[in-house]
């Protein structure tokens, strides 16, 4: 078997194939052959041509069939076993930006973004599901290979649960990016204005911080308090969780 992992992790699909034969002839009956077999053929084939969405959704099928093959024979190899699927995958939402709108298809596109170390494009993709779909971030959010996220939703949650100054159900999943953007400001800059909605407070809380949150460091001016106040506007509840984090958390000079 090290002879089929090292010919895998080498990218040699004909010395793959030669050693799972082997494989098979000696031991026919061996639980990790079916999957031996599924990573060679898919190395020989590659990723399929996502050309389409439809060629999309099945990229990202064949992605779902080898995680779990290569985490278990691969190891610490999976990850660059599996960088073909990831950079296609990725190029693929480039070249189909319309898949974003699928909350499935917007989660893989985020997962290779992440595998291929764009942290901040993943985190954009991902955090976007809290108003695109929140009962799709709610499912997926536990399980993210970001710790960021996964930290800061089990924080949100629990402040959700047990703050009991706030009005039940105030801060619901949309509120999520805003809450987030509080305490790493860096994440209101991921997203661009016009793909934030100009529709619930949620959202307008969040276009607002990327101008409100600049200011902050800027020193006090009426423009600061401009738009305090309509952060405020927007909501009171929301509007305390930001005094608290940005404004009576600064340091005392």
């Amino acid at each position: 078997m090290n002879r089929i992992v090292a010919s895998l992790l080498e990218g040699n699909p004909d010395s793959a194939e030669e050693a799972v034969a082997r494989l098979r002839a000696e031991n026919p009956e061996h639980p990790d052959l079916p999957m031996f077999v599924r990573l060679w053929q898919a190395l020989r084939t590659g990723p399929p041509d996502p050309g389409s969405l439809a060629g999309l959704r099945a990229l990202i099928e064949s992605v779902k069939g080898l995680i779990p093959a290569a985490d278990r024979l691969l190891a610490g190899g999976a990850r660059a076993f599996l960088l073909r699927w990831w950079r296609t995958l990725a190029q693929a939402g480039v070249e189909l930006p319309s898949a974003e709108a699928e909350p499935p298809v917007r989660y893989w596109l985020a997962l290779a973004r992440h595998h291929l170390g764009d942290e901040r494009e993943a985190l954009r993709l991902w955090l976007a599901l809290c108003w695109l779909d929140p009962d799709s971030f709610t499912r997926f959010a536990p399980r993210l290979p970001s710790t960021i996220l996964r930290e800061a939703w089990m924080a949100f949650q629990a402040r959700a649960d047990h703050d009991e100054t706030e009005t039940p159900g105030a801060l619901t999943v949309p509120w999520f990016p805003a809450w987030l953007a509080v305490r790493q400001r860096w994440v209101a800059r991921l997203f661009h204005a016009d793909e934030i909605p100009d529709t619930d407070a949620p959202l307008r809380a969040l276009r607002l911080l990327r101008t409100l949150l600049p200011l902050e460091s800027q020193g006090y001016s009426a423009e600061l308090v401009r738009q305090r106040r309509m952060l405020r506007q927007i909501s009171p509840a929301f509007f305390r969780v930001y005094w608290q984090v940005v404004v009576e958390a600064r340091p005392v000079p």
